[in-house]
C-alpha cells in the first residue's frame, strides 16, 4: 500500500509517540492530564492533548494519552499521536475482547470491542497558543477548550477553531483548506490510530496520508483490514517479530478472524537488546532499529 518505508521519516513520526510516553511519565506544569510539551519534534509545537479512558470490565478516570502536533511554519499541517497502554496486564485486559462493528463505520467490518469502546472515549483538549490568546475576548475563561462527537468530529472542531483564529472562515458548503496530517501511535495508540485513520476516511475530516505504527496489534476482522488496505495513504506496520503485542487478539478461523492491516516492516531485536517482554515491545526498541543511534531503555541494554 503506496511507498515503501522510509526509515528516517518513520523515525521521525516515531519521536512523537516517544514525546507522548516522555510527557506521561514525567508531566510538566503540574497536570497529568495536560503536561506541558517534552522533546516535541523541532519544526512542530503541541496543540491539543487527547485523553482517553481505558477500561473494559470497570470505568477508569481519563488519562493523557496522545497529542495533536502542529508544523510551526505551515499550521495546517498537523502530526497525530497516541501512546500505549503501560503495563502489559492492562493492556491484554484491553484486548481482550470478541468482534464488534465499529460504531463510526460500520459498513468496514467488525473490530475488538475494547478497542472500539476506548476509541469511543477520546476527547480532544484544546491547548492555548499565542493565537488563541490573541483572538480571545477581553476576560474570558483560560480554561481549555473541549469539543463534541466523535474522535474525527473533534479533531475537526479543532482545526476550525485554529483556522477561524487566523481568520480563515468559510460559506455553507465551502470547501475546507487542506489539511496534511500523518497518524502515528504505538501498541494500543496503533490500534487507535488504525481505527481514526478509518473514521477519517468516510468523514473527510483531513488528508491523511502517512499511518505509521509500532507494535500494533490486530485490530479488527479480515473485512476490517482489507477494507483499511485499499485507502489511498501509505501505511507503515512497523513490528518486532519477538514482541507478544502485534500476535493479539489471536486469529482462530471462524471465530475470532482478526487480521492485520497491510504493510508489515518486521525486523527482530534479538542482535541489540535484552530478551524481555518489556524490551521487545518498547517504544524505545522500535526506534533503535530505525537509528541505531537512539538509546535503548537502560533496562534493555545487553
Amino acid at each position: 500500500m503506496g511507498r515503501i518505508l522510509n526509515n528516517d521519516e518513520a523515525f521521525f513520526y516515531g519521536q512523537f509517540v516517544q514525546a507522548a510516553y516522555d510527557m506521561f511519565r514525567s508531566p510538566q506544569g503540574g497536570d497529568p492530564l495536560r503536561p506541558e510539551p517534552t522533546n516535541i519534534p523541532p519544526g512542530y509545537e503541541l496543540g491539543a492533548w487527547i485523553h482517553m479512558s481505558d477500561f473494559i470490565l470497570s470505568h477508569k478516570e481519563p488519562e493523557f494519552y496522545g497529542i495533536v502536533c502542529r508544523k510551526i511554519d505551515d499550521p495546517d499541517r498537523r502530526v497525530l499521536a497516541v501512546r500505549g497502554t503501560e503495563g502489559a496486564i492492562e493492556w491484554i485486559d484491553d484486548a481482550a475482547a470478541l468482534p464488534t462493528p465499529f460504531r463510526q463505520v460500520p459498513s468496514t467490518g467488525r473490530v475488538a470491542s475494547g478497542f472500539d469502546k476506548i476509541y469511543s472515549s477520546l476527547k480532544v483538549v484544546k491547548r492555548r497558543l499565542a493565537e488563541d490568546r490573541a483572538a480571545a475576548a477581553p476576560g474570558a475563561p483560560a480554561e481549555p477548550e473541549t469539543f463534541a462527537g466523535s474522535f474525527a468530529e473533534q479533531l475537526d472542531q479543532l482545526a476550525v477553531s485554529r483556522e477561524l483564529a487566523r481568520g480563515v472562515r468559510r460559506s455553507v458548503g465551502e470547501a475546507r483548506p487542506t489539511r496534511p496530517m500523518v497518524v502515528t501511535g504505538h501498541s494500543l495508540g496503533a490500534a487507535l490510530a488504525t481505527l481514526f485513520v478509518m473514521e477519517n476516511d468516510s468523514k473527510r475530516k483531513f488528508d491523511v496520508n502517512i499511518c505509521c505504527t509500532f507494535a500494533s496489534p490486530r485490530v479488527g476482522n479480515l473485512e476490517f483490514a482489507r477494507a483499511f488496505d485499499q485507502l489511498p495513504i501509505d501505511s507503515w506496520r512497523i513490528v518486532n517479530t519477538l514482541d507478544v503485542v502485534p500476535k493479539l487478539p489471536p486469529h482462530i478461523p471462524l471465530l475470532l478472524e482478526y487480521d492485520h492491516v497491510d504493510t508489515a516492516y518486521p525486523f527482530s531485536s534479538d542482535a541489540f537488546a535484552k530478551h524481555s517482554l518489556v524490551c521487545w515491545h518498547a517504544m524505545e526498541t522500535y526506534l533503535h532499529w530505525l537509528k541505531n543511534s537512539s538509546a535503548l531503555r537502560a533496562e534493555c541494554v545487553p
